[in-house]
């Protein structure tokens, strides 16, 4: 059985998790100080690391912002409600993956989903942490399948499932918010899950099938990126 954490393991257990929410936090704060100008005009998002596709494409240069755009975010709302959802879910995972592995799948979900959201509308100026934080939810699902005697996650993975479905039809409803990085979240992290595994189930986790993840999430994005920059014949 995967090992229960009590809250005062926490800090010994979960560290990344609070240092991603000190980032997020630290980016927040010095936008909302207005130093840099209207916190929320998408100068402001970009000059902290906001995704906007037609500036990779006119300088490759800056595809960094494929990444950071996971610690940035637009107005209080949506800081605090990514926050708050990092902190219980990120916790839930770290303490499942370990440390390095939770990294892969945060950081790595994030760009898959930037780089979808990329793809989708270059022209869009768009950041947040929720492209990671569903692939977070991803990873429950995925281990459904390979954790099959294990009512934690079983559960977990059910209520998670039900989470992202009515996520994505509430995205279908607002059309501020970027479906297609969640999508892409959702698929990285679903991917990178099979990819690293769980620290003692990794008998569970057949080697051809973590290298063919691991392909399919490297092949899918240099495909996306290829297709991104041939609409504007790059």
């Amino acid at each position: 059985m995967i090992k229960r954490i009590n809250f005062k393991q926490l800090k010994n257990e979960s560290y990344m998790t609070l240092i991603f929410l000190t980032i997020q936090t630290i980016v927040f704060v010095l936008m909302q100080t207005g130093l840099f100008g209207d916190p929320n005009s998408p100068a402001t998002i970009l000059r902290f690391g906001g995704l906007f596709g037609l500036q990779i494409i006119e300088q490759p240069s800056t595809a960094w912002h494929l990444l950071t755009p996971i610690f940035v975010h637009i107005g209080f709302s949506h800081f605090l409600f990514n926050s708050i959802t990092l902190y219980f879910l990120g916790r839930q995972t770290e303490q499942i993956f370990g440390h390095f592995n939770f990294i892969l799948i945060y950081l790595g979900s994030g760009i898959f989903g930037n780089c979808l959201s990329f793809f989708a509308h270059p022209e869009f100026v768009s950041a947040g942490a929720s492209t990671s934080l569903f692939g977070l939810f991803a990873s429950f699902v995925a281990l459904r399948f390979f954790l099959k005697d294990n009512v934690m996650i079983k559960q977990l993975a059910q209520s998670y499932a039900i989470l992202i479905v009515l996520n994505l039809v509430f995205n279908l409803m607002d059309t501020t918010i970027d479906m297609y990085g969640h999508i892409g979240g959702l698929i990285g992290g679903f991917l990178l899950t099979i990819v690293v595994g769980v620290p003692h189930f990794q008998a569970r986790f057949k080697k051809n099938h973590r290298f063919a993840a691991g392909a399919i999430y490297l092949g899918l994005i240099v495909i996306i990126l290829y297709l991104t920059f041939s609409k504007f014949n790059v």
